[in-house]
C-alpha cells in the first residue's frame, strides 16, 4: 500500500536537507526533498570561488556532480527529491520569481507539512526561509523549521534568527529533536564528496551529527484572518 506524502522538506541548496534533517528524513521515507536553487548555469558564467574550491573549472560541471552526489544522498536515506531551476546566488541568481514557483509546486507535490531552513547567514536560506513561511500560510500547511547545519555554529545567529521572526509576528514553538549521530545520516552525507574537503566536514564526526532541532512556525494572522498574509521575516 503506497505511504501518503506527509512531509515536503526545501533544501536550499543540494546538501542542506541532509545535512540538517538526514536523520529525520531516515526515519520518514515518505518525504520528499525539493531543492530549490538546482539550476545549471548557462554558458559564459565564469566559476565562483567556491566551486574552485571544491575542485571544479566550470559551474555548469559542479552543478551536474552536485545532481549526481544529491541522488546518491538522498537514495541512501530512502527518500524521494525534486528540483527546481532557479540560480543561487553564486551564479548571479536573487529568487527572482521564488513564491510563485514554491505555491505552484507545493500545491502540485502535495503533502501536508513543510520543512524550511530557519534562514540563517547564506542569501539563500534567507530566501528559502521566508518564501516558504509565506507560501505555508496561504496553502494553509503546518510549517516547520529546521537548524541551517554549519551556519547554526555562528555565535548568536540562531537567536538573531528568532527575535527578527517575533518582530515579524511569527511564533516560534520547539516541536521535536532527533539524534543524528546515526550510520544513515553519516552515510547519506558522505555521498556529498565534492564539497566535504572544501566545507572541513568528516561525515559523522562535525556538525552534521549533532541532534537536529526543529520548531513550529506560526505565522500571523492578516487583517482578513488568513494565515500567511504579510508573514515576510
Amino acid at each position: 500500500m503506497p505511504q501518503t506524502l506527509e512531509t515536503i522538506v526545501l533544501s536550499p541548496h543540494f546538501d542542506d536537507a541532509v545535512f540538517s534533517c538526514g536523520a529525520y528524513l531516515a526515519r520518514h521515507p515518505e518525504a520528499v526533498v525539493l531543492t530549490v536553487f538546482a539550476g545549471v548555469p548557462p554558458e559564459g558564467i565564469r566559476t565562483p570561488s567556491w566551486d574552485q574550491r571544491c575542485g571544479f573549472d566550470c559551474p555548469q560541471a559542479a552543478m551536474r556532480a552536485r545532481h549526481d552526489e544529491n541522488a546518491r544522498a538522498l537514495e541512501t536515506l530512502g527518500v524521494r527529491g525534486e528540483q527546481l531551476p532557479l540560480l543561487d546566488q553564486q551564479y548571479g541568481g536573487e529568487g527572482e520569481g521564488l513564491v510563485a514557483v514554491l505555491t505552484e509546486t507545493l500545491s502540485r507535490i502535495g503533502g501536508t507539512q513543510v520543512f524550511l531552513p530557519l534562514g540563517l547567514f547564506h542569501d539563500d536560506h534567507v530566501r528559502v526561509s521566508n518564501a516558504g513561511l509565506l507560501v505555508c500560510g496561504l496553502l494553509g500547511r503546518v510549517c516547520i523549521a529546521y537548524e541551517d547545519a554549519l551556519y547554526r555554529r555562528k555565535l548568536g545567529l540562531v537567536r538573531q534568527r528568532f527575535a527578527e521572526l517575533a518582530a515579524a509576528g511569527v511564533c516560534a514553538v520547539p516541536w521535536r529533536s532527533e539524534r543524528a549521530d546515526i550510520p544513515a545520516k553519516a552515510c547519506a552525507v558522505k555521498a556529498y564528496a565534492s564539497q566535504l574537503r572544501a566545507l572541513g566536514l568528516t561525515p559523522g564526526e562535525g556538525d552534521d551529527a549533532r541532534p537536529e532541532h526543529y520548531w513550529r512556525l506560526l505565522p500571523p494572522l492578516s487583517a482578513g484572518g488568513r494565515a500567511g498574509e504579510g508573514a515576510r521575516a
